[in-house]
């Protein structure tokens, strides 16, 4: 929670520490208009020769003229009244400016830490729990910083002036406040131990509440297709019903402390009237009409240290629930991570006939503690401006060692170079200028087809946008809309087909001319003599070195080399025509493909 703050940016800190003396101020306006509303009734029945204005029987205003006596009696609480709301609104603007600053600064601490994180990292956290947690988190963060930044101000300033308050009014009456104010402050605080872990569990429910609506909103299509409209609700419903267990679980602690709470307030002001009545019989004699006045004024500290001590029970609530979302966030922030990006590392030569690609004795695996390595013993090199085939069964490595050409994963055992230089040691910004990927899975955006394509390069021109979308066989389906380049594109671009959003997504990282391209699976939705088009189309408009990983032998029987992958070794390398002699995985997959 310290730390939360302590990250803060000055000027935030500067806005908090304002409104919390404003606040200060209007707790102390606040505590003293009681004292001058309660000389109200001894000044107007009582007739004497001279008249004073007190605050705790020190006279602060003699005189004679009873006119000017109630004028600034008026005028004094009528002052107090005003000075505390506008202390009040302007706290309250300050602190909610502040709350509201901390919390975007705060999504933005996180969006730059995403960025960063790795591929695994990501697994790690899960995608669910990182979206929870810069919305969710962060809101219920904000809730903390604005109420009970408020609460945690007023509320001892309330309970501990209110007390002092109500003593100097009259000590004898103080023992009815002494003998409830415990037995409320420990009920509270034994409601808010019962519920804290119900709140630590309700951040985890709402993080598999997530993951159930992402499941049903990305699986959409498979889920209709298959009639497992029942069994998602059926599965959605369950952890709905987790959440609004563990809510009402938390409604009902919390439900029991309110009456509790105004019947103990009550049972005081019981007391100071008996109290009162005590005072009277001791003492018949005395001025009835300054006795109520001081019982008055006692029950509006009362009021005050029991509206403080609300606030209080309002701050450890809020407090415990903030609490589990700050661990959540800081968890984040703090985590180590894989650090990919090379900032001052080397440069990559311009001249497309170096862009080699060499594996010397590489082994890869996701975690140290792993006992078995996604990628052994990797060895291969394929020259500059060749093509490089790789296949392999489903979990063979082949996405990964993609991915660890473009330095997305972090490895330390063995050498990976493109250009003769080490991934891991060539500047990031160079790097993914020069080496281009395109995934399995299309990542369009909302907006319209050249905004999309505009993307990988926002200054490129008519002509580049051309060449790159009729080399991806992207030109037809876009000349089909009327609107063409202006079409809309729906978020993750559900109003296209699988296969157009791969050739866009072709097209989009062509129009980036990099040296070396990475096809990864990216021709899976497109038919077998589009798929081979697009492949011949590269290789004659664009000199560059290509990697195509497929599962279809067709879209890399054509490769200057194509490597086997099993259980993330290379079982066997070669053209197509070496392969189908030496490789019995591969005979089997191509006489398999060519039936179909």
């Amino acid at each position: 929670m310290i730390k939360m703050f302590s990250i803060l940016p000055t000027k935030i800190k500067l806005h908090f520490l304002l409104g919390i003396l404003i606040l200060v101020v209007n707790v102390g306006l606040i505590m003293l208009t009681p004292i001058f509303i309660s000389q109200f009734l001894p000044l107007l029945i009582n007739a004497k020769s001279e008249y004073q204005i007190e605050i705790f029987k020190i006279a602060i205003y003699t005189t004679d003229n009873f006119s000017n006596a109630l004028t600034i009696l008026i005028s004094s609480t009528v002052g107090l009244i005003i000075g505390g709301a506008i202390t009040s609104f302007l706290s309250l603007v300050i602190i909610i400016w502040a709350g509201e600053n901390a919390s975007n600064f705060y999504r933005d601490a996180l969006y730059i830490k995403y960025q960063k994180l790795s591929l695994k990292d990501i697994s790690h956290f899960s995608i669910e729990s990182l979206m929870t947690r810069i919305n969710d988190d962060v809101a219920v963060f904000w809730d903390f910083l604005v109420g009970a930044t408020t609460a945690l101000i007023k509320a001892p300033l309330f309970i501990v002036f209110g007390l002092t308050f109500a003593l100097l009014t009259d000590l004898t009456l103080t023992w009815a406040i002494v003998a409830i104010v415990p037995l409320i402050i420990g009920s509270i605080i034994y409601i808010l131990i019962k519920v804290m872990p119900l709140i630590i569990k309700g951040r985890t429910i709402i993080d598999a509440n997530t993951k159930s609506v992402n499941e049903i909103i990305h699986g959409a299509r498979l889920i209709k297709a298959y009639n497992l409209q029942d069994y998602q609700f059926e599965k959605f419903d369950q952890t709905n019903k987790n959440w609004l267990s563990n809510g009402i679980k938390i409604f009902n602690l919390f439900s029991i402390s309110l009456p509790f709470f105004f019947f103990a307030v009550n049972l005081v002001v019981v007391f100071i009237f008996v109290g009162g009545y005590k005072l009277l019989a001791d003492n018949p004699s005395q001025d009835v009409a300054n006795l109520i006045a001081k019982l008055n004024t006692f029950i509006e500290y009362e009021f005050m240290m029991a509206l403080g001590i609300s606030m209080l029970g309002q701050f450890l609530g809020t407090f415990f629930r903030a609490r589990v979302s700050s661990k959540r966030i800081i968890e984040v922030l703090d985590a180590k991570y894989d650090d990919l990006q090379v900032e001052h590392g080397e440069s990559l030569p311009l001249n497309a006939s170096e862009y080699n690609i060499e594996f010397k004795n590489f082994s890869y695996k996701y975690y140290e503690s792993s006992e078995s390595y996604a990628l052994e013993n990797i060895n291969f090199e394929i020259g500059a401006g060749k093509t490089l085939g790789i296949i392999g069964p489903t979990g063979s490595g082949k996405s990964t060692l993609a991915n660890i050409l473009v330095n997305n994963m972090k490895y330390n055992i063995g050498n990976v170079k493109i250009a003769n230089k080490e991934v891991n040691q060539i500047n990031s910004n160079e790097l993914h200028k020069q080496v281009g990927i395109v995934f399995q899975e299309a990542s369009l955006y909302s907006g319209t087809i050249k905004s999309n394509l505009l993307f990988a390069k926002d200054d490129a021109s008519n002509e580049e946008i051309e060449k790159a979308v009729e080399t991806a066989c992207a030109k037809e389906f876009i000349n089909s809309f009327s609107d063409k380049y202006e079409h809309i594109v729906e978020q993750r671009g559900k109003n296209l087909s699988g296969g157009q959003k791969q050739r866009l997504s072709i097209a989009r990282t062509l129009l980036t001319d990099p040296k070396i391209l990475i096809l990864d699976d990216t021709t899976s939705a497109l038919d077998n003599i589009t798929a081979k088009k697009v492949i011949k189309n590269i290789s004659k408009n664009y000199n560059c070195t290509t990697v195509i990983i497929s599962q279809k032998i067709n879209s890399i029987r054509h490769a200057d080399k194509i490597l086997v992958l099993n259980n993330g070794k290379i079982i066997d390398s070669g053209t197509h025509e070496k392969l189908l002699e030496t490789c019995e995985w591969y005979k089997d997959v191509y006489h398999n493909q060519l039936e179909q």
